[in-house]
């Protein structure tokens, strides 16, 4: 079953859990959901068959890491690591993305 809530209210409350959109600002919160989805689109490519769930499910996860990455300048983060130790961020922010996306798209053959 798809969430009828807007993308970018499901975005806002899963980077600032309890959040709306309204709570975040919305260029960057919108700007994070265009990049993101621009890369899911252009990851799912022709492949048919992704259920709008999934690809929403993977466009939040990109989005997420997009938006992360303003308080870990470098991919590095301090405020996560349990030992208060340096946490490094990746860099892809379509790592969790490809793997949620995986089944749905056809093997790449080189």
């Amino acid at each position: 079953m798809t969430d009828p809530r807007p993308l970018a209210d499901r975005l806002a409350e899963y980077v600032v859990p309890g959040a709306t959109a309204a709570q975040i600002p919305a260029e960057y919160l919108n700007e994070c959901l265009a990049e993101a989805q621009a890369m899911v689109t252009q990851a799912i490519g022709t492949a048919q068959g992704v259920p709008q769930v999934i690809s929403d499910r993977a466009t939040i996860e990109a989005a997420s890491e997009l938006f992360h990455r303003k308080q870990a300048p470098n991919g590095i983060s301090q405020y996560a690591a349990p030992d208060g130790g340096a946490l490094r961020i990746p860099r892809d922010p379509m790592n969790a993305a490809r793997a949620i996306l995986a089944p749905y798209l056809p093997l790449g053959i080189a």
